[in-house]
C-alpha cells in the first residue's frame, strides 16, 4: 500500500524502499543504508542523489560524514501541490509554444494549405461559441435552421446572439424548416428586423433535420440541437465553404418566396 502510494508520487520501487528505510532509521550515512538494503554502495548513492533532487530527503554533514534523512511524511502533500503547480505552469507554457508553432508547422506540410482548420465544441455552450463566431463575418450569413429545436434548447443563447448581431453590419438569410411555430416567429417580423434579410421554407415532412448550419466568410459551422448531445463544429476551408455556399444558393433559387404579404419582411432567427 505504501509502495503503491509512493509510486503515484513519482518514486520507483528502489526509491520507495530507500525512502521508507530512511524513515525507519533516521539520519543515516550512505554506507549504512547500502548495507541495510543489500545494494552496492554506488547504486544506493545514485538513488539518494535522485531522492534529494526530487525533495524526498535532506542531506547534512556531521563530523565530516554526510547523513541522509527522509522528509517528514506530513510534508509530502505540500510537495505534491508544488509539483502540481509546476506541472500546470509548464503545460501552459507548452500550450502557448504549440500555438505559436502551429502556423509554421502547417506551412511546412506539403498539403498544409489545403487542410481545413476544424474546431470542435461540446455541451450547450457550444451553441454560443459557434453562433458568436459569425459576428465578425465579412460576408452575408446563409443558414439552414430548425427553429423549433433551437428555441427548445438554446433560446436564451440565441436571443443574446441576435441582440449582438443587430448591433453589427452582419446580415443573414435563412432556409428554415416549415413548422407552425417557425412561421409564428418569423412572420411577425420583429425578432431580428435589422440584420435578417429574408427566408424561405423547407418542407419538414420531406427534409427534416435537427441542427443549424451557417455558411459565411470562408467557414461552415454546425450546431446539433439534440438534448444531452450538443455538438458544435467550425470548419474553415475556402473550397469546402464555396461548395456549401453553392448548394445553399441552389436550394434558395429553387424554392419559392413566402407569400407576397410576408415577402421582404425582416423576420429572423
Amino acid at each position: 500500500m505504501i509502495t503503491d502510494t509512493l509510486k503515484k508520487l513519482g518514486l520507483d520501487k528502489k526509491e520507495s524502499e530507500l525512502y521508507v528505510t530512511l524513515l525507519q532509521l533516521g539520519p543515516t550515512r550512505a554506507s549504512t543504508l547500502a548495507y541495510r538494503v543489500h545494494w552496492p554502495r554506488t547504486t544506493t548513492q545514485n538513488i539518494l542523489t535522485r531522492l534529494e533532487k526530487e525533495g524526498f530527503l535532506t542531506k547534512s554533514i556531521e563530523k565530516n560524514v554526510f547523513l541522509f534523512a527522509a522528509v517528514h511524511p506530513n510534508n509530502l502533500p505540500q510537495m505534491m501541490e508544488m509539483k502540481k503547480r509546476e506541472a500546470v505552469s509548464n503545460y501552459n507554457v507548452f500550450i502557448e509554444e504549440a500555438k505559436r508553432m502551429a502556423p509554421e508547422l502547417m506551412g511546412m506540410m506539403k498539403s498544409g494549405k489545403n487542410l481545413p482548420n476544424v474546431r470542435f465544441y461540446q455541451g450547450r455552450e457550444a451553441a454560443r461559441t459557434v453562433l458568436f463566431d459569425t459576428l465578425n463575418s465579412k460576408t452575408e450569413l446563409k443558414d439552414f435552421a430548425n427553429i423549433d429545436a433551437m428555441f427548445k434548447y438554446v433560446q436564451d443563447i440565441n436571443d443574446d446572439y441576435v441582440a449582438e448581431r443587430e448591433k453589427t453590419k452582419v446580415t443573414k438569410r435563412s432556409l428554415l424548416l416549415d413548422t407552425p411555430f417557425a412561421r409564428e416567429v418569423y412572420e411577425g417580423g420583429k425578432y431580428s428586423p435589422t440584420s435578417h434579410k429574408g427566408y424561405k421554407w423547407i418542407k419538414e415532412s420531406l427534409y427534416p433535420f435537427a441542427l443549424e448550419m451557417n455558411i459565411y466568410d470562408g467557414k461552415v459551422s454546425y450546431i446539433t440541437y439534440v438534448e444531452n448531445d450538443f455538438v458544435g463544429v467550425i470548419l474553415e476551408n475556402e473550397t469546402i465553404y464555396r461548395m456549401h455556399d453553392s448548394m445553399w444558393n441552389l436550394i434558395w433559387d429553387l424554392l419559392p418566396f413566402p407569400n407576397r404579404r410576408n415577402r421582404g419582411s425582416g423576420q429572423t432567427k
